[in-house]
């Protein structure tokens, strides 16, 4: 996973003038991962029995059936359906590779998990979510990263632990509140793992920073695959539904 999203990071931060990207979105080729992002001028090599879909930065949709070795041909195939149809298979596979939402006893990040099923009212997907376990995503280009609770009802605290470090810092909300602000103290690191601790909960949660390029459009179908291919799936979920409910 740290390859793929290595490789999304320097393709989208690297002006390319006379070519356009592609996102790769389904793919039984090994040498092609769901997340890649390709350049439309470069050769694709598949081998027989196997075949790649991906999307153009206009939306448009570009199947390529194995044998084939040569550069994708943009066809004008218009975004609808077809793209809708193809993320949310994406989504729904990554979700199935992720597994459920779950919680780490203590301070471990270890092979004993617990399960959860909880609710998601996010009002935007760049809140942190405090109750999902696994990766989640912040804006390269944020200059506010916050935490959401669902109970709002009473004051809270968040404890927050950088594992690496062990630097801890705690926050927290007035009642009434479902958001509070990343504390100033602890910092925000991209493919890092953070244990975050609600009131007086002997169970943590961990969450694992992944860092989204601001080359990378709000609403787009790049950004619904960019957040699944790291495993952002509830945030990817949230973007694609603004994808598919937009007039």
């Amino acid at each position: 996973m740290r390859n793929i999203f290595a490789i999304m990071m320097a393709s989208l931060l690297t002006a390319v003038a006379a070519a356009a990207e592609l996102v790769v979105i389904e793919s039984t080729s090994p040498d092609y991962l769901v997340g890649d992002i390709l350049d439309d001028e470069g050769d694709i090599v598949l081998d027989e029995d196997t075949n790649i879909t991906m999307i153009a930065e206009d939306g448009t949709v570009i199947s390529l059936q194995g044998p084939h070795v040569g550069p994708p041909v943009l066809e004008e195939v218009p975004a609808g359906s077809s793209v809708l149809d193809a993320l949310g298979q994406l989504v729904g596979d990554a979700e199935t590779q992720t597994g459920d939402i779950g919680g780490v006893r203590g301070d471990a990040v270890g092979d004993e998990f617990w399960q959860q099923a909880e609710d998601d009212h996010r009002t935007s997907p760049w809140l942190l979510h405090t109750a999902i376990t696994g990766p989640q995503c912040v804006r390269e280009d944020s200059s506010k990263v916050e935490y959401w609770r669902e109970q709002s009802d009473s004051e809270g605290r968040l404890e927050i632990k950088l594992l690496t470090s062990g630097e801890v810092a705690t926050i927290t909300w007035q009642a009434g509140e479902n958001t509070v602000a990343w504390p100033d103290s602890l910092p925000i690191l991209a493919d890092e793992m953070y244990l975050l601790r609600t009131g007086d909960e002997l169970r943590s949660t961990n969450l694992l920073v992944r860092e989204v390029p601001a080359a990378v459009a709000d609403h787009s179908a790049e950004m619904v695959a960019f957040l699944a291919a790291n495993g952002c799936i509830s945030q990817a979920r949230m973007e694609f539904d603004h994808l598919r409910w937009a007039p």
